[in-house]
């Protein structure tokens, strides 16, 4: 009985070699999860207060570019934008919204001809996107992240 129990014991050791049990570091398994994230994309886009419960990204995406394009459309109404041609004149506005949700205006592109009939468009354009109420800075994977977007205006 005793040689039985050795004899088992023995086997039993000598067949653990062939369970190939690698252990990952926590640093292993943090390096693969980085990789596997899409670090160009957000999860939801900045929000406004007044967009309520957000579930999707679609829908953040839409409320805050609704919230922009209604706020900017608003303002520039209260002012005379004169454009000489009968199609519809773009102009761009890069925007960097930071982690803590500060709005910064990067670059705005006025095509030469609407900005030399109105020359205080720029400036108007920057009252306008002042006037935007606070932001909620987008977010990847629950994580409040910074933001660069292109928003462009039609001038009709």
């Amino acid at each position: 009985m005793k040689f039985c129990f050795w004899f088992l014991s023995l086997l039993l050791l000598l067949s653990c070699k062939d369970f190939d049990l690698k252990k990952q570091s926590a640093d292993q398994i943090l390096e693969k999860e980085m990789k596997s994230i899409n670090w160009n994309e957000v999860d939801f886009y900045p929000t406004f207060q007044n967009c309520g419960t957000i579930t999707s990204k679609a829908e953040s995406k839409t409320c805050f570019e609704t919230k922009i394009k209604n706020t900017i459309s608003d303002y520039l109404a209260s002012h005379q934008i004169s454009t000489t041609s009968s199609t519809q004149d773009t102009l761009i506005v890069n925007i960097f919204i930071t982690v803590e949700g500060d709005l910064n205006i990067e670059e705005i592109r006025i095509p030469d001809k609407i900005n030399s009939q109105n020359p205080h468009l720029r400036e108007i354009l920057k009252k306008a996107i002042s006037k935007l109420p606070e932001v909620y800075p987008a977010q990847k994977r629950s994580v409040p992240v910074s933001l660069r977007t292109e928003l462009p205006i039609i001038l009709k």
